[in-house]
């Protein structure tokens, strides 16, 4: 916006200070002389004081380019080919909607509303329609095939689930007669609900507020005779509300309860000025009513002596700046369209519309008396709305997970298809459009997993081991490496697309992460925590400069997402019920939407243009509103789906910005993890090197070594790759080790002894790593032998030949001279990302988790 506004700025002084003689490269010259933007031509806003700008000659001429469409009014209206049938009108004659083929393909089921679905959707038990069309006449059509497990409900389940510790059917009955001890995703101070994926704060449990999807840990077998705390108000169902909901006009409690004999005294009207005559103390009376020789107020104020029939305005326009409207007793200073009366009522002062939140979609301009709305790069303004922007290019969707299937849901038409099936507890998700390439969790088989969005059947597991809970996951899309949060080991881990490299970034002071979402291009990565203080918290994708944003008026934040556009965090509270937003220092914090009915349980939130999209875990649906007040709420899928919807996310290009990768060129000289450091200022540096649990950095800041503090830990199950493994490496780690926490020397993961075993197994590796060194050392020697007689044989070969020598002192220097140069050689600006923390810390380390 920095150029944009440059140009806007100068044409505007322009207009205010005199005309110029020629326009630049880019600007219309108005009829009056003035220079304005071209773009601002035929835009159906006067931004000429005569209008030439939009004069029906100039207009009228304008030809569309190929990569757009002309709509049909013959007004020169042209919009992006990509916004034909996407269901909304966006030509003023809506001709781009219109001879839209809205039949589904071949391999899709046509919904009774119109509605495509993939055919293996049909007879699922799941209204996928949302009119149920897909699941009538199901009886016969309802069989699985001789691989599937039939449940009592006919839904068909793999036969690897049966008997796997976690329930499948809705009736549990593929985990009965099982000598296998049920699996639980939750921690040991918390409290698991019916649906075995919900995880409770212990102290949420009997506090009036059903947290879980049925209730149950409000249960009056629970909970008894439960009082509210004093600052709530009871319903009459037994259900808490927050005591400043009650008597506010809108039924919080289910029953309505809260709205009962408030015996609120109803607030003062005021008068409509245009028509009506303010008598005082709320009463108003009909303008003709007044001066007509009759009391009509109580006190006669409509009969004022000696100012009836009497025009204030005719003197001095009133003492009005702009407008002076004579009435039958007095008078009253009006001002033109985008100015406001001050506080003396008589001068008039320029609206700043940019200061209303959502005036424009991206870019707001005042002007004096007006205001202009832009659009960065790669979006347009739409036709009949000039304040909002949509993108110009692409077709957005939604990415979902559903426990048991990841599926893409079409916002431009309705469509609904799926990517990968047969998932166990599918997650968290994120994606990499330049690849095409998603990455999930699942909380079930402790795993990352990876696939073609195209080809979800090509599934490869990314990271696994006895621990990865992994309740949220980003990709950084521009230094290729995919952070993610674990619950149970209470950490923010990396790992490279591989799962060959990664480390632990943060470990201290956390309690229950959850949601994690990354801005590559500034070098920031954001997390929110809901365990005993709930807080979201930011640092840098290196793991440096870690600040708490957000600490108060916050207790379950599930999700957080981040527009790239505005440069501001949302998040959704599924205990306060609410959606909200924050810049992304914390700072200009706003409430967008609270809604007990659509915002239930939500778990997940994705923005993209004017709205943002969530998860909710009640209403079993993803719901759309507008981003900036939270209006205009609607369903995006059918409500009541048979499986939790559980991460959201917008497949968009925009959704990914292009950005510089700084380690491209040699890796950014490390030896083995470069990753962005937080931009703080124009000085910080851009990229910082960092290692692998298992290794330490030296103190050129690039190189890694073996950190002998850390004991080698072998991985628990194996990691299965799709790419080979370079086979040059400075050292060799096992594949797990990195993700686990680094311990002291003498302590073990407990804060205990090792045991005598564990001495007795490094004892035996070190014996084993000797042999292998005296084989090595005796190789090296033998070499070194066979090539001094190699090299006395040549010299002796060659002494006879004549040569001329030259003599230059810098071939003397030796090593030691070398390493001594580059010590003294500045500091690469991308190897002090941790100097500059170390020497100026944002926050102290707390306790670990336990």
């Amino acid at each position: 916006m920095g150029p944009m506004r440059s140009i806007l700025g100068c044409s505007f002084l322009l207009l205010v200070t005199g005309f110029a003689s020629t326009c630049k490269f880019g600007e219309f010259r108005c009829g009056s002389g003035s220079c304005i933007p071209r773009f601002w031509t035929c835009d159906q806003e006067n931004d000429c004081a005569d209008g030439s700008d939009e004069s029906r000659d100039l207009c009228r001429n304008k030809t569309c380019s190929p990569e757009q469409f002309a709509c049909k009014s013959g007004e020169g209206e042209c919009i992006p080919l990509a916004w034909m049938c996407d269901q909304h009108k966006d030509c003023h004659d809506g001709s781009d909607e219109a001879q839209c083929n809205r039949t589904c393909r071949s391999d899709e089921f046509t919904c009774g509303n119109g509605r495509c679905i993939q055919r293996q959707y049909v007879c699922d038990e799941d209204n996928d329609c949302g009119d149920g069309s897909d699941e009538k006449n199901c009886e016969q059509n309802r069989k699985c095939p001789e691989s599937a497990f039939t449940c009592l409900s006919g839904m068909c389940i793999t036969k690897e689930w049966v008997c796997d510790g976690d329930i499948d059917c809705h009736g549990g009955e593929d985990e009965r007669n099982c000598n296998i001890r049920r699996l639980s995703l939750c921690l040991g101070q918390e409290f698991e609900c019916s649906d075995r994926i919900t995880c409770l704060n212990q102290q949420w449990v009997c506090d009036g507020e059903a947290d879980c999807p049925d209730g149950e840990d409000e249960s009056a077998d629970r909970c008894g005779s439960m009082s509210c705390r004093p600052d709530q108000f009871q319903c009459d169902d037994r259900r808490c509300i927050a005591g400043h909901l009650t008597c506010n006009g809108d039924k919080d409690c289910a029953d309505g309860s809260d709205e009962k004999n408030c015996g609120i005294v109803a607030p003062v009207k005021s008068c409509n000025v245009s028509s009506q005559f303010d008598c005082g103390g709320g009463q108003c009376i009909p303008l003709a009513a007044v001066c007509n020789h009759r009391k009509d107020c109580p006190n006669g104020e409509d009969e004022p002596a000696g100012k009836c029939a009497i025009n204030e305005c005719l003197i001095n326009n009133g003492g009005c700046m702009h407008q002076c409207v004579d009435m039958e007793v007095g008078y009253r200073c009006e001002c033109k369209e985008g100015y406001k009366l001050a506080a003396d009522n008589r001068t008039c002062m320029d609206i700043d519309e940019c200061e209303t939140p959502g005036v424009c979609s991206q870019g707001c301009v005042n002007e004096i008396g007006a205001f202009k709305c832009e659009c960065e790069e790669g979006y347009i303004r739409v036709l009949k709305n000039h304040t909002r922007c949509k993108a110009s290019e692409g077709h957005a969707s939604l990415l979902l997970t559903r426990r048991h299937d990841i599926r893409k849901i079409a916002l431009d038409r309705p469509e609904m298809t799926s990517i990968v099936n047969s998932t166990k507890s599918a997650t968290a998700l994120d994606f990499v459009f330049r690849t095409g390439m998603i990455f999930w969790s699942d909380v079930s088989t402790q795993t990352i997993n990876k696939a073609p969005i195209d080809e979800g059947s090509e599934r490869a597991v990314v990271l696994t081991k006895s621990s990865v809970t992994s309740d949220g996951l980003a990709v950084d899309w521009i230094y290729n490496h995919v952070y993610y949060t674990d619950t149970k080991q209470c950490t923010i881990e990396l790992t490279n697309f591989e799962g060959s490299m990664g480390k632990v970034l943060v470990k201290d002071s956390l309690d229950i992460p959850r949601s994690i979402a990354l801005d590559p291009i500034d070098g920031w990565m954001y997390w929110s925590d809901w365990g005993a203080s709930p807080r979201i918290e930011r640092a840098g994708m290196d793991g440096s400069h870690r600040t708490t944003i957000i600490s108060y008026d916050v207790q379950w934040p599930n999700g957080i997402t981040l527009d790239l556009v505005l440069k501001r965090l949302y998040w959704v509270d599924g205990k306060l019920n609410s959606i909200s937003s924050s810049n992304y220092d914390g700072s200009q914090r706003r409430q967008v939407l609270y809604s007990a009915e659509f915002l239930r349980h939500p778990f997940s939130i994705t923005t993209f243009e004017d709205y943002i999209y969530w998860t909710d875990w009640d209403k079993q649906a993803v719901f759309k509103a507008n981003k900036f007040n939270g209006e205009d709420i609607q369903p995006v899928t059918a409500t009541h789906m048979l499986q939790h919807p559980m991460v959201v996310h917008v497949y968009h290009p925009f959704r990914q910005p292009d950005g510089v990768n700084h380690c491209q060129s040699v890796n950014g000289h490390c030896s083995h993890l470069c990753l962005p450091a937080p931009r703080i200022n124009e000085r910080s540096p851009r990229i910082s090197c960092a290692c692998p649990t298992g290794l330490k950095l030296m103190a050129d800041g690039l190189l890694c070594v073996e950190d002998r503090r850390i004991p080698s830990v072998h991985p628990t199950a194996p990691i299965h790759r799709t790419t080979e493994q370079s086979s040059i490496s400075t050292t060799k780690l096992p594949q797990d080790a990195y993700s686990e926490a680094p311990v002291e020397e003498t302590t073990g993961v407990n804060g205990t002894v090792p045991s005598d075993n564990a001495d007795g197994s490094a004892k035996k590796s070190e014996k084993d790593y000797g042999q292998i060194a005296w084989i090595v050392i005796a190789s090296l020697t033998s070499i070194a032998i066979v090539a001094c007689g190699i090299f006395v044989v040549y010299r002796r070969c060659t002494r006879a030949v004549n040569s001329i020598n030259f003599e230059n002192p810098v071939y003397h220097k030796t090593t030691e001279d070398h390493f001594s140069l580059e010590k003294n050689v500045t500091p690469h600006m991308y190897a002090t990302a941790q100097e500059e923390e170390s020497a100026n810390p944002l926050f102290e380390p707390g306790t670990q988790c336990v």
